[in-house]
């Protein structure tokens, strides 16, 4: 089958740009031709991007502001290795940035099925554009196969408008099947969409640890179990301490592979202080580790795949129900943290059994490509009924 995955700009975010390798690597094994679309928001209009001018000025004029007043013609530098990794990896169609270039490329492409995923997708806040990850261009197309793989809300609670509510119903009930990653969003979906879903991992479990191995290549080799990784996506005093308590416990060090300054943060004036650095570097931390310490989602994803101690803090703001979901499922619910304390001393010694994880393991990964290669050949339609 030509299929086409829709998912959420590429290139700035490490478990962004993994899950959708690995969704399309995992399609591909099965057979099919799988395509990325490089979809992104519609850029904002003239007397906005002026007015942004206009405060930036403001701000750096006053010493408010560190970062150049034109600071996106950086960005080709900033995600440069990034974005290599996308297009040596990942096949993309052409850039796609409002809808009826969008709805355009699917008319001329004629794919045999749609897949919306992973990541949170079917979060507002992340898509803003939330009626495209619905499929909204493709509403009167019944030839096209529809069909969301471990989407996510994020969270477990409701974050749509009444509006968005009712029209994201509407066209929920044309997928022909619909699968999310956390159990609160198949709640979500019954409650809120009207349809049923099935509970399923995220793409990047479907892949074995020698897939990212040979992604990695030389840079595994010679420092194997060596220091207390850390990968913050919102680093404070608090979680940096913890992970220096952590490698002192361990009689180790801590490292990093990520920008020195998040984009958000922008509390730096120096360019290369938001440069991220290669996704090959940053998989190999994982496999090179003693321990990991992370607040992301994808950062304790591949704790678990390469089989590494760690400990998760939860962030109730970027969502805390699919750490909760998988790691229920894995046994392994005391390796998070939440309340937003970070007390490494009882889990800094306590060992995790692999091979229990690894039965549990296995069984969620079966049943989750079977569901995939099942809905690809018999997808379940109308599932409004």
């Amino acid at each position: 089958m030509k299929i086409a995955i829709m998912t959420q700009p590429l290139g700035r975010n490490y478990g962004g740009m993994m899950q959708a390798y690995a969704l399309q690597k995992v399609l591909r094994d099965m057979g099919h031709e799988a395509v990325t679309i490089n979809h992104h928001a519609s850029p904002k209009g003239a007397v906005y991007n002026l007015a942004r001018l206009g405060f930036r000025v403001l701000k750096k004029v006053t010493g408010e502001r560190k970062l150049p007043v034109n600071f996106e013609k950086h960005y080709s530098y900033i995600f440069k290795d990034t974005q290599a990794f996308v297009d040596k990896h990942i096949v993309q169609s052409e850039y796609i940035d409002n809808d009826r270039d969008l709805k355009s490329h699917f008319e001329k492409n004629n794919y045999d099925a749609v897949i919306v995923g992973s990541d949170q997708t079917w979060r507002p806040m992340y898509s803003p554009n939330i009626h495209n990850y619905y499929l909204d261009f493709l509403e009167h197309d019944t030839k096209i196969k529809k069909i969301a793989y471990a989407t996510s809300f994020g969270v477990d609670t409701w974050e749509y408008s009444a509006e968005e509510t009712r029209r994201c119903a509407e066209l929920a009930k044309l997928f022909d099947a619909i699968s999310v990653r956390e159990q609160s969003g198949v709640d979500l979906c019954e409650k809120y969409l009207g349809v049923e879903s099935e509970c399923v991992l995220d793409p990047t479990l479907l892949l074995d640890k020698e897939d990212y191995l040979a992604l990695i290549g030389d840079r595994y080799k010679g420092a194997q179990g060596k220091g207390v990784f850390t990968y913050f996506l919102d680093t404070n005093e608090e979680k940096e301490s913890a992970a220096e308590q952590l490698a002192e416990k361990l009689g180790t060090f801590t490292y990093k592979s990520q920008a020195k300054v998040a984009l958000s943060a922008q509390n730096s004036g120096s360019v290369e202080d938001y440069k991220m650095p290669p996704v090959e570097d940053w998989l190999a931390s994982f496999a090179n580790a003693e321990f990991v310490l992370t607040d992301s989602f994808h950062g304790m994803v591949f704790s678990i795949i390469f089989n590494k101690p760690f400990i998760a803090v939860g962030n109730y703001e970027r969502g805390v129900t699919r750490f909760e979901s998988l790691l229920k499922g894995l046994g392994l619910q005391d390796r998070l943290m939440l309340g937003g304390t970070v007390n490494i001393n009882n889990l800094a010694s306590s060992k995790i059994s692999w091979n229990e994880v690894g039965c549990k393991f296995h069984s969620c990964k079966n049943e989750s490509i079977f569901i995939l290669n099942d809905i690809m050949i018999f997808p379940k339609a109308n599932l409004n009924e």
